[in-house]
């Protein structure tokens, strides 16, 4: 069987900076905007210069240790780290609230961004407890399912109630976020044309304009012909959508090198949990995404590729780039060899971690990896 090289995107060709900022952001909109909590009044949205949102991130991620912390866990997608973070400070925020408010707020039936701005006048608000979110995630078993369980076990429990659908993924108030941050990296006018749904706003201009690349676009470029010439197959499993990977790898000139059945996103994971909702969630530290990219991403395949998964790739036939625990995790399930870069959130400092828990090789960068496979 053809060898295959199957590759991350954040970490690896494109720095996750923006996306974290834009994950900072989603949360500050729901906290402390008008249209959503109101907790405060904060900065104005419209107008952020870049020290300004430096500063949203720092606080609210406490540095960016919650950002580790979450990637330690094997949490991959911005969209699931942004909506924990944020759910942690809701739940403390219900806590105080009457049996009959919690109650109504709870009500997944009923959830809205009314509802969710409506609950204002109920809180009273004492500051947030930016560290809170690290106490929850203190001595957690990793894996997103695993995550999202112990999240909806904590609303129960600090809530008192049983009602926590809210809290899971792909819930109405996770869509909520998800569009938010949707809403913020493609730009208002790009995010109506991609999702085909009206904007909440009309300044967001797009962080997806301001990508920066982790290498020299000539070496990755020269890379990625190399790898083919000397006959690997190339393929992309992202977190990112399909869009948000589309468009910089267009605009870099990295798109060509790769076939569109070999580039499979989080859209494609979405479809495959839509169609298959008792199998989710489909997406990294489960392989479902490296999967299907590497067998071409055939949708009436996504059942087989969802639970078929334990040693399903030959371990030096396949290898997978990745930045994070969740790629080794995904290398691990199938079998691959997994090649770990050094330029995502952690920069060195994962190295120690990723060896820990069993990678192949660790390269500085993904240019690196050239004296490994060819």
């Amino acid at each position: 069987m053809t060898k295959a090289v199957l590759f991350d995107v954040d970490g690896v060709f494109l720095d996750e900076a923006r996306c974290f900022d834009v994950s900072a952001l989603t949360v500050y909109e729901l906290l402390f905007d008008e249209a959503y909590l109101n907790l405060k009044e904060g900065e104005s949205l419209a107008t952020l210069t870049d020290s300004q949102v430096a500063a949203i991130r720092g606080e609210l991620f406490e540095n960016d240790l919650v950002l580790h912390r979450l990637k330690s866990l094997g949490i991959n997608s911005n969209w699931d780290m942004l909506f924990i973070v944020f759910a942690v400070h809701l739940i403390a925020l219900l806590e105080p609230l009457s049996e009959a408010e919690k109650a109504a707020f709870l009500d997944e039936d009923t959830f809205s961004e009314t509802s969710l701005s409506a609950l204002r006048e109920h809180i009273t608000y004492q500051g947030i407890d930016y560290a809170l979110p690290l106490d929850f995630l203190n001595d957690l078993t990793e894996g997103k399912e695993q995550i999202y369980q112990s999240l909806k076990d904590y609303a129960a429990r600090i809530l008192q109630t049983d009602d926590t659908a809210l809290f899971d993924i792909n819930s109405p108030m996770w869509q909520l976020a998800q569009e938010l941050y949707q809403e913020w990296y493609l730009g208002t006018t790009l995010y109506e044309e991609v999702e085909k749904k009206s904007a909440k706003t009309t300044y967001k201009k797009g962080y997806i304009y301001d990508e920066v690349v982790l290498a020299s676009v000539e070496g990755i470029r020269s890379l990625l012909h190399d790898l083919k010439e000397a006959g690997y197959m190339i393929a992309i499993a992202t977190g990112r959508t399909r869009v948000e990977t589309l468009i910089p790898f267009e605009s870099l000139g990295l798109l060509d090198y790769f076939e569109d059945r070999h580039i499979v996103t989080a859209s494609e994971v979405i479809e495959a949990e839509k169609r298959y909702p008792d199998l989710k969630p489909l997406g990294k530290p489960n392989p479902f995404s490296y999967i299907a990219t590497y067998n071409g991403n055939d949708c009436a395949k996504y059942h087989d590729y969802a639970t078929n998964q334990t040693n399903c790739v030959k371990h030096d036939e396949v290898t997978i780039i990745g930045d994070s625990l969740a790629d080794l995790i995904s290398a691990q399930t199938i079998n691959a060899t997994f090649i770990g870069t050094l330029t995502g959130l952690k920069g060195t400092e994962a190295a120690e971690e990723l060896e820990a828990k069993g990678a192949d090789l660790l390269v500085n960068n993904v240019l690196d990896v050239r004296q490994h496979l060819l």
